[in-house]
Parts: structure tokens; sequence; C-alpha cells
């Protein structure tokens, strides 16, 4: 009955063969016409003025989503949503990918926002909001917008303290949505649902979060007019002011060592070609910005590295800076400051984040798109051609400089270990970076950009997705499968560390299997929480003492102990893999991987990976508590 659902929705039969096929299937004629009039309307495009219907609240909510043309709902399962299962059942158009943790389906749907840029539809029990909370931070943090909607316990008897219920669901979700509601009144249905997507879809985005009392969602005989969603989109084409562009051209003109500092904005605005344009226009130097997105090409002969967890090449002496659409560096995001000699010009659509930390000469708030083309065309009408390419060349001439002595030090950095095992973080990078498709997706939780610099990583060609600006871990794998539903023909390739991959992700693979979500998870695998352990080392009282230093030990950051055999894990969700020692093993289980992935199956590679030292230096730390409750029974029960 499935499939003659889906050849109706699809156009493949028509409304006569749909009606003869239900017949056949033991439908009265009065049930058939029914049906076929009701699914023939669910069907057809919805007009300007709206289509009036009437059904269960469920049915009501259902509809509303399939007027916004949403794909995909991404969600878990719970008793309360029965309703709602039961309208998706009867349109079979509108696709449920389910997790069997709440967090895991939220990293899924924010992954799915963040590749292809629409609003995510994420459904959960009322009572799993606090388990989601951990991810709906990092989709907060990275901007990105979810529509959360929620069963909830009926409101009849509110304020009992009864099953599943507290005094107040909304406050808890204050932090980290742009905007919460409780629909209490049916008739609002439709209303608070388009305004959830319509506040959470307008930049900057956010989660937004609607919760239905169980009693609202089964309530029948409801009247309400469904209209196309894109009726109440926010046309966001803002334009920057001319005098603020001008002001911005001559500087970057006049400048001996301007810098530009990009961020997620310029990727959401579908801007970055011209974030490259202005860079080659006057060979001004880039920084990836802080953002969860790889917004600028790293092979680009004027790319200098990372203004936020690292710091770029040929900071010192900036003497204007030009920060597009990305937070401003601080130590906040471990990072130097700019200098206070540089001219500041700050452009962003989140106007509220303008000025905040330094003095700033010139504040934008504007689109990045609008004001990359404004720059650009002044630029060319205040300077002559011959003019412009003599700053080009003398510019490009000291940042290839910077860049040849970074990539001399790196090329030398990386032989001591090039052939080691386990394999040296650069090595690893090389040899994935070979096997990855040129316009794949790479999907990173590490906690480190060592990787990037061995990867050819450029936006709309070979694209990075992560980390989350949020850091909280968790996140990686699911947000590597929604990215997979939402880009279907783009390879997917997961980068994730083995502390991470604990953090609750082991769920994801459940739902990589049961839908068939062909990707690529690499596990980095070195036994140990490196990032954290060298951060503890670092804050340690005992370390700043040198008459203590030597009693200092990592107390809660080695995971050897039990070894964790991730490619066990995945085959019991009936998913191959393979575990890589070597850089010859790595090759042959990332070939295997394509070939998985290609037959529509993911996989999973077990990388044996080096443990580094607060001076990245390889390292092996493997000492920890030895506790054993067994040891402290009296009785062995």
């Amino acid at each position: 009955m499935r499939e003659i659902f889906k050849q109706f929705f699809d156009h493949d039969i028509s409304r006569r063969d749909f009606s003869k096929k239900l017949l056949a299937l033991g439908f009265s004629q009065i049930a058939a016409s029914t049906l076929v009039t009701s699914v023939a309307e669910a069907r057809d495009v919805i007009p300007r003025e709206g289509k009036r219907i009437t059904g269960t609240g469920a049915e009501i909510l259902a509809e509303t989503l399939r007027a916004a043309d949403v794909k995909y709902i991404f969600g878990t399962s719970a008793t309360g949503m029965s309703p709602f299962f039961d309208a998706l059942t009867l349109n079979d158009d509108m696709q449920y990918i389910a997790s069997i943790a709440e967090s895991q389906a939220t990293s899924m749907a924010h992954g799915y926002e963040l590749a292809t840029g629409k609003t995510a539809i994420l459904m959960l029990p009322g009572v799993a909001i606090p388990s989601a909370m951990n991810n709906l931070y990092n989709a907060w943090k990275d901007r990105s917008s979810i529509a959360v909607l929620s069963d909830g316990s009926s409101s009849n008897f509110s304020g009992r303290n009864g099953f599943q219920q507290m005094d107040d669901w909304l406050e808890t979700m204050t932090q980290f949505t742009k905007w919460r509601w409780q629909v209490d009144n049916p008739l609002q249905i439709s209303e608070m649902v388009r305004r959830t997507i319509k506040l959470a879809e307008t930049p900057p985005g956010g989660p937004v979060y609607l919760r239905f009392p169980g009693t609202v969602l089964r309530k029948d005989n409801i009247k309400q007019t469904i209209y196309p969603q894109n009726q109440f989109k926010i046309p966001m084409g803002l334009q920057p002011k001319p005098e603020l562009i001008e002001a911005t051209a001559r500087a970057l003109i006049e400048a001996d060592s301007p810098l530009m500092s990009v961020g997620h904005e310029v990727t959401r605005a579908n801007a970055n070609d011209h974030v490259v344009r202005l860079s080659n226009l006057l060979g001004i130097k880039m920084t990836q910005g802080f953002s969860v997105y790889g917004d600028v090409p790293f092979d680009h002969e004027s790319f200098v590295g990372f203004y936020g967890m690292g710091i770029p090449r040929g900071l010192q002496g900036t003497d204007v800076f030009l920060n597009l659409g990305a937070p401003m560096p601080d130590p906040t995001i471990f990072t130097a400051p700019v200098s206070r000699k540089a001219k500041v010009i700050h452009a962003r659509i989140e106007f509220d984040d303008i000025a905040n930390i330094y003095p700033t000469d010139i504040a934008i708030a504007a689109g990045m798109k609008e004001t990359l083309i404004a720059i650009e065309e002044s630029i060319k009408s205040l300077a002559t051609a011959d003019r412009l390419k003599r700053i080009r060349e003398d510019r490009l001439a000291i940042t290839r400089g910077i860049n040849k002595k970074f990539e001399a030090r790196k090329e030398q950095n990386a032989k001591a270990n090039w052939n080691s095992s386990p394999i040296s973080w650069e090595r690893a990078s090389y040899e994935i970076n070979k096997e990855l498709d040129e316009n794949g997706i790479v999907i990173s939780e590490l906690d480190t950009r060592t990787p990037f610099e061995w990867m050819n990583l450029a936006p709309n060609k070979r694209s990075l997705i992560g980390g989350t600006t949020g850091f909280a871990l968790g996140w990686g794998i699911g947000a590597s499968l929604g990215a997979k539903i939402g880009q279907p023909d783009r390879q997917v390739t997961c980068l994730v560390g083995d502390g991470a991959m604990l953090f609750g992700q082991i769920e994801s693979l459940w739902s990589a299997s049961r839908y068939d979500i062909p990707v690529t998870i690499i596990v980095f695998n070195n036994l140990s929480y490196d990032g954290e352990r060298n951060r503890i080392y670092l804050n340690s009282p005992l370390i700043r003492d040198s008459e203590t230093r030597d009693l200092w030990k990592d107390v809660s950051c080695y995971l050897g102990n039990p070894i964790v055999d991730y490619v066990g894990l995945a085959n019991s969700f009936d998913i191959k893999g393979s575990q890589a020692n070597s850089a010859e093993e790595l090759a042959k289980s990332l070939k295997k991987a394509n070939r998985e992935t290609r037959d529509g199956r993911p996989y999973l590679i077990d990388l044996r990976i080096m443990q580094l030292d607060v001076a990245d230096k390889p390292t092996i730390q493997t000492w920890h508590p030895d506790i054993s409750i067994a040891k402290k029974r009296s009785k062995k029960v």
C-alpha cells in the first residue's frame, strides 16, 4: 500500500489508477473515493490563498509541514506522537528518520541543515528535551535553523508534578532557542508551526521550540487553512550603506597589510566566491574565522591559517582587519587579539555582535553577499587596473614568502614520524586526502585542525563542516548522517575522535544501518582525550611549581582500559569495518570504504593514531587510577 501512495505522490499513476488500486486492495467505493480526494488535496500544490482542511491536530501539523515542502523529519519514538505517526502513515510523502537517542536525532537535523541550508524538522518526545540539549546547544552556537517540535503530557492537570511533568518545559529551552511556545489552542496549530519555521530560518538562524500537549494533537474535527510556507518567508537582501562601503574600499586599497577573517555568514549567503574575488583583486590575506564551516579555500595562495583555535600566519603588522560574518577573535576562542593599531571593519548580518569587544572603525550591518559585491565595485571605481595589479602583486609576494616558510616547516616536522605506527596525524591526513572525492563533504569532530593543513578543502568543492563551534562532544556521526541525507549524491566522510565516539554516538550506527546511509566514519583512536589532557596539564597547579611537577598524573583522560572494539561495535549494527595501524593499512581501508559506500552501505575505520603532548610531540600516556569496586567488597555478591 505504501508503494501505491508513493506512485501517486510522485505522479507516476493517475487519480483514476490510484482509485482502482485501492478498490483492488478491498476498499469500498465510498472509502476509496474519500481517501483519493483527501490524498489528492495533500499532493496538489497549495494555492496562495491557502487550502481549508478538517482533521485532527496531528493531521493539521503534518499538512502544515507538507506546505513547507518538508521531505524529512528527524526524531525518535514516543507514545505521545501516535496521532502524528498516523498522519504520516496516511500520506507517505514525508520520510521519518528515527534515532534511538534524542541527542543523535538532534545532530542529524543539525547536519542536514548545515549541508542543505534548509530548515530541519526535529520531532522529539516532550520528556526527551533535556537529553537533546547537548546538541541543541551546538546548533544554537552554529546558528542552525531547526524547528524543534515535541509532544507533551495533557495540560488538563498541569502543576501536579505528575508523570513526565514539570512546572515549565519552555523555560528549560530559553538558553538554546530563538523563541519557544506551547500550543494550547488547537486553532493556532498551523499558525504557530509556520511561525516556528519562519523564525528558525530568518537570519541569524537558530533552533525554535514548539510544544504540543497530547490533547491538542489528538483533538479531532479541527478546521484550519493551510498556507504555503513560502508566503511567510522574509527576504534578507540587506544592502550596506554606500558611505561605509567606500570607506572600507579606501582602507583596503591604502593598507600595507590587510587581513580578512571569514565566517559562517559568508557560506550561508553563498558568497564564498566573492570573498576569493576580493582577495584576488587586492592580494588580501584570508584567514578562516571561528566557524562551523570551511568558509575559504585552504589551498589558496592568500590563505594564512585559522583565526580561532589557532593564530593566523602574518598576523603581526596587520593594519586593516576586515571581519566578514564571523565572531571577532579574542582569547575565549583560543587565539590572539587583533592589533590595537589596526583599523577594524566588522560586517555582520547578526548586527548585535558588532562592536562588542573591539573599538570598531567601520560597522556594517548588512548581508554578506551584498557587502562583498559593493566593496569590490567600490574598489574598482577608486583605483585603476594598473594600480590594483601593483598592490596585488606586492602583497602576494609577501604572503607567498610567509606560506613558503610555513610549508617547509610543516614538511620538516612531519618527516620524523611519517612512517610511524601508530600513524602520525600528518600522514593519516595525507592518506585520507588522497581517497576523498573532490566534491565530497568532510564532517569533522576532532580537537585539532592539523588534518586541514594536509587536505584540499574549499567551499563548493570538497567542503568542510565542523567542528561545531559549540564543541560539545557527541555530534559528528549524527551530523554526517544528516548531511548525507540532505546531499545524497555527495561523498560524506566523518572524522571523529575516539573520545567523541564514546560520547553517546554509538547509537547513530543504528540509524546509519537502518536507513542505508553510506557514510565513511573514521575513528581517530589514540586511546586518549589528548586535547583535554593537555589543557588539564597546562592548568594544573602542580605543573606550575617545578618542585611538584613530577607528581602530576592524568586522572581522567586515558581511554585504553578497557580497549574498545570499534569495528566489533560497527559489525553488531551490520556495518562493515577495519582497523588501520599503519599508512598502508589505512590506504587499503579507505579503498574498502569507498567500495562499500558506493554499494550503498556505511563503513567504519578504526584508525590507530598517535597521542600528542602539549608541544604536539608523540607521547604514550597510559596511567590511570587503579580503582576496582569489586576489590572493595566484603562479600562476593
